[in-house]
């Protein structure tokens, strides 16, 4: 897979993605790192759940992102998503601002149209073990 996401310093860019990481956190994200070692994480994901629909956040690298807003329930898989509201895929950065300016379900401007999720979104089974669940520490009691 790609470069891990904090292997090394980026500069302007990496202190505004950690900034970005922590208001995802904050926003009610719950953070996924998969295949985690002394470096860090080769992916990062995160979930911020809405009860009936969840919007996914899917890091795989330094210039790779993708974010989408899918259905959820049983039989729907967060991480192969069949159909969404909304989506959008680009760099950390832009994929992150996108998401966390995307108006929440239920709000006049949030996204109501169900479509075909593009081909090849999500995060392939073979890349989802082994993995870490983190709660934000302003999330824990």
């Amino acid at each position: 897979m790609g470069t891990r996401l904090y292997r090394t310093n980026q500069g302007q860019a990496m202190d505004e993605l950690d900034a970005l990481l922590e208001r995802l956190g904050k926003s009610g994200f719950l953070l996924h790192a998969f295949h985690v070692d002394h470096h860090g994480p080769d992916i990062l994901a995160a979930v911020r759940d809405y009860h009936g629909l969840a919007d996914v956040v899917v890091l795989f690298d330094e210039s790779t992102a993708c974010a989408y807003r899918t259905p959820t329930g049983d039989g729907l898989d967060l991480y192969n998503p069949q159909t969404v509201y909304w989506w959008y895929g680009t760099n950390p950065i832009h994929t992150l601002r996108a998401v966390l300016t995307l108006a929440p379900p239920g709000h006049p401007d949030a996204p109501v149209t169900l479509t075909e999720a593009p081909r090849g979104y999500g995060l392939p089974r073979a890349a989802r073990t082994p993995v870490q669940v983190r709660v934000p520490r302003w999330h824990r009691p």
